[in-house]
């Protein structure tokens, strides 16, 4: 009997940190790793996340048997309520990402739509033709997993985010004997995360963090000190609250999701914090300064999380002055420095004192650089290699280094968003292509086209100009033109300016009436005569629209 073929399409991640999910087909069923978001650049107005298309999966709905969290990250769960928006689908992970899983959920009203089911390290398990193990990997959130996929066409590993780090805060280390255990059976396809992939050495432990911290937060013992990291990075958390409280400090959480985070992790006893050591923001004036540590959202600098709003001095339960001590525990994710400089530097205007790792250890990262890779790849000598989750240039340098350590360049592949390959008795080979555009969420606005976002990108470089023309059929042309103009000039700066272009449109319109043209073709004539006007005068191509109307 021949082993039925594997499949695994990508719908996201290949190309772009951010809005990882891949897709496991096995017999016509479908097996999804993650759902994430991806966070928007200053090239897309007005995008509140960027989610995986999913038009492909809507005509396989009834195929889908689960889904799998590798973790508790935005980029790998963040997308996950959009997701049963559209399917009836379990769900599977750690505890922790399982209890972050149902807050968002429950939040989205949609709790009927799914069920959760907590996964635990080692276990393994069968969902409809797919046998499943997963093993504890370590990363930046606690619980993190790898998937282990033992499929008719052999074991194929799946890292989700990780590193290895040998000093975990919780000790709870990756499973390096088992990954050589597969080994050993042999492991047909290795899907790595990419993210450092171009960074030498081995990335430092999460623990070093701790040690930098133990030195510099005694340093500001009269102060207050707001900290910001990922709400997600409970480690980070633990770690900043042990040294805080041995300092004679209360914790503040402050940020919608480090409240209900911080509240998740200590139920499930993943967060060690005494309750009496942990109070509410509001109650934050009843303490002296040198009593308070706020641990807050938004080190990535995002519009509403709760540091850029103190940073504007927008935020209603807390402002900052020249007295404070702000440490931004944390890295710019790539594409992001701009709005993350542009709050520090409002911070330092503020008068604060801004701690940040560009001069000092206050942050490591959570993916595995280049030595890490490495030892992993030794660890498992998969038959094919595929890296995953990052920009094409962290894919491309992943997988040389698979070559460098020896793999053969021929059974290296670097797949892209979209692409499907499939594994069979022949090996593996890239067999077809889906379309997986970026899916984008803007409020309550479900999927903006690239042209609105074109739109938008022209208002923002070149701003709008309306023209609107009154039209007698006695009398022709009735008043002046009307000129409005949104982000083109200062109307009130440039007089001379709109002057002359209304003398231009006016003469066009007059000639237009003589040649008893119809109203569409002076429309037409008027956006004509304002565009060539507006590029002549400020080499500017500002959207022009024109109303032509009739009148008694």
């Amino acid at each position: 009997m021949v082993s039925p073929d594997v499949t695994i399409t990508f719908l996201g991640g290949l190309g772009e940190v951010g809005r990882n999910s891949t897709c496991i087909e096995i017999g016509g069923k479908l097996l999804l790793i993650d759902f994430g978001v991806m966070f928007p650049d200053a090239t897309m107005p007005g995008v509140d996340v960027i989610l995986p298309d999913t038009r492909w999966l809507q005509a396989r709905s009834e195929d889908l048997a689960a889904v799998i969290v590798t973790h508790g990250h935005e980029d790998h769960l963040g997308g996950v309520p959009h997701l049963l928006k559209q399917f009836e689908v379990p769900l599977y992970g750690s505890e922790l990402t399982m209890a972050l899983a149902r807050q968002k959920v429950i939040e989205a009203r949609l709790e009927d739509r799914t069920s959760f089911h907590t996964l635990s390290d080692g276990q393994r398990l069968k969902i409809g033709p797919f046998d499943i193990e997963v093993l504890p990997i370590t990363h930046s959130v606690p619980e993190s997993l790898c998937v282990v996929l033992h499929t008719p066409q052999g074991v194929m590993v799946h890292t989700g985010d990780f590193k290895i780090d040998r000093e975990p805060i919780d000790g709870r280390t990756t499973d390096i004997g088992r990954l050589k255990e597969l080994s050993e059976e042999g492991v047909r396809l290795l899907m790595a995360d990419s993210t450092n992939a171009d960074k030498p050495g081995w990335s430092p432990s999460e623990s070093t963090v701790g040690d930098t911290l133990r030195q510099l937060i005694p340093r500001w013992g009269g102060q207050r000190l707001i900290v910001s990291c990922f709400a997600s990075h409970l480690h980070r958390v633990q770690q900043i609250c042990d040294i805080a409280i041995g300092e004679g400090r209360t914790i503040f959480p402050l940020g919608r999701s480090m409240v209900s985070n911080i509240r998740i992790a200590q139920e499930l006893g993943v967060l060690n914090v005494p309750h009496r050591a942990i109070d509410s923001i509001d109650r934050i004036g009843e303490y002296d300064s040198e009593e308070i540590c706020v641990i807050c959202t938004g080190s990535q600098g995002e519009a509403n999380a709760a540091l850029s709003l103190l940073a504007r001095g927008d935020h209603p339960d807390l402002s900052l002055s020249e007295d404070d001590v702000v440490l931004l525990s944390s890295h710019p994710i790539p594409g992001n420095e701009i709005p993350v400089y542009r709050m520090i530097n409002r911070l330092t205007r503020l008068g604060c004192e801004v701690i940040h790792d560009g001069f000092e250890h206050v942050h490591t990262t959570g993916h595995a650089q280049r030595e890490e890779l490495q030892h992993l790849y030794e660890a498992l000598l998969p038959e094919w290699y595929l890296p995953v989750e990052g920009e094409h240039r962290m894919l491309r340098r992943n997988a040389d280094l698979a070559i460098e350590s020896g793999h053969s360049p021929n059974r290296t592949i670097v797949a892209n968003d979209g692409d499907q390959v499939t594994i069979n008795a022949d090996g593996l080979r890239i067999s077809g292509r889906i379309a997986a555009p970026y899916h984008y969420l803007d409020g309550l606005l479900d999927d903006l086209s690239p042209d609105l976002l074109e739109e938008r990108r022209k208002l923002g470089e070149g701003g709008f100009v309306h023209v609107t023309v009154l039209i007698s059929q006695e009398s022709g042309l009735v008043g002046h033109p009307d000129i409005s103009t949104l982000g083109w000039l200062d109307a009130e700066r440039s007089v001379q300016v709109l002057a002359e272009l209304e003398i231009e449109v006016t003469e066009a319109v007059n000639a237009a009436i003589r040649a008893e043209e119809n109203r569409e073709a002076i429309e037409r004539l008027v956006r004509r005569t304002t565009g060539r006007f507006v590029g002549n005068r400020t080499r500017r191509r500002p959207p022009i629209s024109a109303s032509v109307i009739l009148v008694d």
